[in-house]
């Protein structure tokens, strides 16, 4: 089907970025772990796990998945280009306002997706865009959104963020989220975060299919045109109803160049009345012609070559 005619696309349900992939590790050799969530996912990485949904306890910063991960030069724009769109919420980055030397750490291979990612959000760039000047609420759900690919599940989860940010400050919140578990499972090192909640995931609700439509609101609309208050906080802690604003559609019979109302404009249904007095008068003259030739008067013979001037 047609993304273009797809009801998805009223709400921003066909994602942005999709699962784009890079690496560009060269074959390095593992280094000594320098955080706590480097040193669990080396572990896990030991055990061989097989590929597939499992239970987070069993180890939970292990990557369950096994995609392939180019490492051109067009792969590497395209991943930088989606890390761009989704992380900043659609909004358009300026040249000037990229990261030129995170990009450059990205293509050398000495940064991974996720540490581009992490490094990403925790620029000034994001950070005055997304958090300084929201409220609390709205800054941890977009972070929710723009890290996971998911909007919060329930009100303890905001309340955990919030507590996290509050006695650590926004860099060990987003080290907390990209550093879960979670994101370990869905994206991995390789992956550029990208909104997922319109599938029925393994262990997310369905109402999130909702909220992921409210925080959308539509394929193209920029996460800074939202305004700066919540929008899941009556959902998340009252159940109040969700507003999704979905962009009306275009009626093209009603503005096409052909018909309107019904009926085709005034200078189509005159020109199609001409021509229909133009045929109608040519096949008469044709069959009075037949006719004559039949009745063995040839006084008309003459006729046609007299309009052609012969």
């Amino acid at each position: 089907m047609d993304n273009s005619l797809s009801p998805k696309m009223d709400f921003g349900g066909i994602t942005k970025t999709e699962g784009v992939t890079y690496n560009n590790s060269n074959g390095a050799s593992s280094v000594a772990a320098l955080t706590t969530a480097d040193f669990l996912r080396d572990s896990c990485a030991q055990m061989k796990l097989g590929v597939g949904a499992r239970d987070h306890q069993e180890c939970p910063h292990r990557v369950t998945f096994d995609y392939y991960s180019p490492s051109d030069s067009a792969t590497l724009q395209e991943a930088i280009h989606a890390a761009y769109r989704h992380l900043h919420g659609n909004c358009y980055v300026m040249d000037n306002e990229r990261a030129a030397e995170l990009e450059s750490q990205l293509s050398h291979g000495s940064l991974s997706i996720r540490e581009f990612v992490r490094a990403l959000v925790k620029r000034d760039f994001y950070r005055d865009r997304f958090f300084s000047v929201v409220s609390p609420h709205r800054g941890i759900e977009l972070a929710f959104k723009h890290l996971l690919g998911r909007p919060p599940l329930h009100q303890q989860e905001i309340s955990a963020a919030i507590a996290t940010q509050a006695a650590h400050g926004f860099d060990a919140l987003v080290d907390s989220l990209v550093d879960s578990a979670e994101y370990s499972e869905v994206f991995g090192a390789d992956t550029v975060p990208y909104s997922r909640a319109w599938t029925s995931a393994s262990g997310m609700p369905m109402i999130n299919f909702v909220r992921m439509a409210a925080l959308e609101q539509n394929f193209v609309t920029s996460d800074r045109n939202n305004g700066s208050a919540s929008i899941l906080l009556g959902n998340l802690t009252k159940g109040t109803p969700l507003p999704i604003k979905v962009s009306k559609k275009v009626n093209f019979v009603g503005v096409s160049a052909a018909w309107g109302a019904g009926k085709p404009p005034a200078n189509y249904e005159k020109l199609w009345r001409g021509l229909t007095l133009v045929g109608g008068a040519h096949l008469a003259g044709m069959l009075v012609n037949v006719l004559s030739q039949m009745a063995g008067i040839h006084a008309l013979d003459r006729i046609p070559a007299m309009f052609l001037g012969l």
